[in-house]
């Protein structure tokens, strides 16, 4: 019987330098989204879809992440002090969302090199997700990152969460899927090829699958045989050299709001869209907006 997907890998290795100098002292990942740091939103994403434990792969300048998540007794009791019971309470039920666990990124760099650093985190029959943190994808139905664990349990394949990219010039920073449909399926597609970040114009389909992945320990070894590129390690080889044998799927999120906080104008971009629809201040945003559209 295969095991049920408990366990969630988030990379968040990275040094931000495209947010250089605000990044000198604040990770990225903390960087706020509404009123949470995106890292929250990507991890209540995760517990939302039945992830029990989360593995975060960090840098040594990334101490800030461990103590987002970790109890801070002294200031509870400080905020107890001055009266802050519900601060407290929402400072504990962070710390208390999953198990955390903190491992170091070691080379090789690259997406696949941050995952490989996890191996052993990994048991050997067991299956598990990865989620980047820096980007969220907001689904009207399910959270997407359980619609891709149902799908790898129905079908016993790996899956990667897919989202359609409509401005065509953007298509260029992702991993941008060739698909094949399934019968009787809508959403779910087989995946024939992945290429990283094409040149415009070259995209084999506008559905970018990224973001959200569910993987048999099985990549570790595909990891491990992958050649490097420009002295990185690729997630994206990897998967391409493992669905020769596995298959690979991905679940299209329909009608899903795609935030990419990767650098600074994306970053702006998705606090204004993330303000428009989920943040409990959109009325007085729109406002704002109605009032500043002519200047």
């Amino acid at each position: 019987m295969t095991q049920k997907v408990r366990t969630a890998i988030i990379p968040a290795a990275g040094h931000g330098t495209r947010f250089l100098p605000s990044t000198k002292s604040i990770p990225k990942e903390m960087f706020p989204l509404g009123n949470k740091p995106i890292i929250l939103h990507v991890v209540e994403e995760a517990v939302a879809s039945g992830i029990e434990r989360i593995i975060f792969v960090v840098s040594h300048h990334k101490h800030p992440l461990e103590d987002f998540f970790t109890p801070n007794p002294m200031q509870e009791d400080y905020l107890l002090k001055l009266g802050k019971h519900e601060e407290v309470e929402i400072l504990k039920k962070i710390s208390n969302l999953a198990e955390f666990s903190f491992v170091f990124a070691k080379p090789p760099s690259g997406n696949g090199g941050a995952l490989l650093a996890a191996k052993n985190f990994i048991e050997k029959d067991e299956p598990f997700v990865v989620v980047w943190a820096d980007e969220i994808i907001i689904s009207n139905a399910e959270p997407r990152i359980k619609q891709c664990i149902n799908t790898y349990e129905k079908y016993q394949k790996p899956v990667i969460s897919g989202v359609e990219i409509k401005d065509a010039n953007r298509r260029t920073r992702y991993g941008m899927a060739e698909l094949k449909d399934i019968e009787s399926e809508n959403d779910i597609k087989e995946i024939i090829n992945i290429v990283e970040k094409p040149e415009l114009g070259k995209e084999p389909s506008p559905f970018a699958t990224h973001g959200a992945y569910v993987l048999p320990p099985e990549i570790f070894d595909k990891l491990e045989n992958s050649p490097l590129k420009k002295n990185e390690l690729w997630l994206t080889d990897a998967i391409n050299s493992l669905k020769e044998k596995t298959g690979l799927l991905t679940k299209i999120i329909p009608d899903a709001l795609y935030l990419d906080c990767g650098n600074p104008m994306l970053y702006l971009e998705s606090q204004i869209e993330y303000g428009l629809c989920c943040d409990p201040y959109k009325t007085s945003i729109k406002k704002i907006i109605r009032e500043t559209k002519d200047l």
